[in-house]
């Protein structure tokens, strides 16, 4: 299915691009604001919600800036098997509590981590981590001031001597390095992803001694998207805030607009079963039967037209019917009941306009598909408009405590679908 706001020339079947510029129905969203289709490709993801998918806490945007989109709790993965660790206590030293895996039996005591309190494991482990890292920042200020003093002493003994452009030239070769942190540095896995990226042979992997390689990391946090149309950022898909919910606030789905279109194996027993497989007699019509499904509760008008491609010709019979408004399935046997002399005398009329089934809110109709050239699978190509009246009901205004006369507005759609026979249906 491929929307479209006028009749243009369909996607060529035969391109290598049109798995990907043809959308199933159940994969498309539909704007009731600009009336227009859209694709996941055509649509602007914003984060609506961010959680931990361990202890499903909730995290606000501002927190997750400062925690470094990581769980603040406790919620940590083994660096070795990344199973979620828990919190286990012994009776044995000070501190009493650590963190193990309960899946590789890693335990955290192999490094050094032992914990006061089981809980705020994350600002012990920052503790730790200062403590771990504030000898060798001393070491590195040490290693840098005494580099400044040499380059600073080099450059002095040779400016005392010689001309303006000679101790010009020794002053701007002799810059002092700029300094960078040790502990805690951001910029490690950035230089080791760069390292990587320049060995000529992909295969080997230098071995680093990260110090940080074997320590478990917090676990990175989950968010939850909400989908906005393109051209009138109105809103498309938007979930609950909640972690446990799986319920929108939002869904506008395109099944909810527009007829479902599908290929029945058999309509009922007085027609025989459909046999749509190929490979199909060059010259020989056809039929083929499409069953349409209004999911509106206001009755829907559908147009149906073609342009045959140079492969396979079609024949639309019934080119304008209308689709009867859904009801609920448990009135559809009261509705025949009360209907079934007007069917009996329709049956005829709606058989000459191509029509060849109704049942509640579905109609079929026929098409005349003829090969053109062998092939195994035919791609039917039919441009679809549908058009219904859209309700508005007036508000309450509350200062004069009248109420408005109900408004409505004609919606008309318009797209492409792409009927495929044959195996790969």
């Amino acid at each position: 299915m491929q929307s479209s706001q006028s009749q243009r020339p369909p996607v060529d079947s035969h391109s290598a691009l049109f798995p990907l510029r043809v959308s199933t129905l159940e994969n498309l969203y539909y704007c009731d604001d600009c009336s227009s289709l859209r694709c996941t490709r055509c649509v602007v993801e914003e984060p609506a919600g961010y959680h931990c998918p361990n202890c499903l806490f909730e995290v606000n945007t501002t927190s997750v800036r400062s925690e470094k989109n990581s769980c603040a709790r406790n919620c940590f993965q083994c660096p070795v098997c990344t199973h979620v660790l828990s919190v286990v206590e012994s009776s044995e030293g000070e501190r009493p509590f650590s963190l193990s895996c309960t899946l590789c039996c890693w335990n955290s005591r192999e490094i050094g981590w032992e914990f006061e309190k089981a809980t705020g494991i994350s600002a012990q482990i920052e503790r730790l981590r200062a403590a771990e890292d504030a000898p060798r920042e001393y070491s590195a200020l040490l290693d840098y001031w005494r580099t400044v003093q040499r380059v600073s002493a080099a450059s002095t003994a040779a400016a005392g001597a010689g001309s303006f452009k000679q101790r010009l030239a020794v002053s701007n070769t002799s810059v002092v390095p700029e300094y960078r942190t040790v502990a805690g540095s951001s910029d490690t896995e950035q230089v080791r992803v760069a390292e990587l990226m320049a060995l000529e042979n992909a295969d080997y992997v230098p071995y680093t001694s990260d110090p940080r390689r074997n320590e478990p990391q917090r676990i990175r946090l989950h968010m939850k998207l909400a989908r906005r149309c393109c051209s009138c950022h109105h809103i498309l898909i938007k979930p609950m805030p909640k972690a446990q919910a799986t319920q929108f606030k939002i869904q506008l789905m395109a099944a909810n607009f527009l007829p479902t279109i599908t290929l029945p194996s058999r309509l009922s027993l007085k027609y025989p079963p459909q046999s749509l497989e190929g490979p199909f007699a060059v010259g020989r019509a056809l039929p083929v039967i499409l069953r349409f499904a209004n999911p509106l509760y206001t009755e829907m008008k559908v147009g149906v037209s073609t342009c045959s491609p140079g492969d396979v010709r079609v024949e639309v019979i019934s080119k304008q019917f209308t689709l009867p408004p859904y009801t609920e399935p448990w009135e559809y046997d009261d509705d025949e009941d009360d209907d079934s002399s007007s069917d009996l005398h329709n049956s005829s009329s709606d058989q000459r306009a191509g029509i060849v089934d109704r049942h509640g809110n579905r109609v079929a109709i026929q098409l005349s598909v003829t090969p053109l050239v062998p092939a195994p699978n035919l791609v039917v190509p039919l441009y679809i408009t549908c058009s219904h009246i859209d309700d508005i009901d007036g508000e309450k205004d509350r200062s004069s405590s009248a109420v408005s006369k109900s408004s409505s507005r004609a919606v008309t759609d318009s797209f492409w679908i792409y009927v495929i026979l044959g195996s790969a249906q």
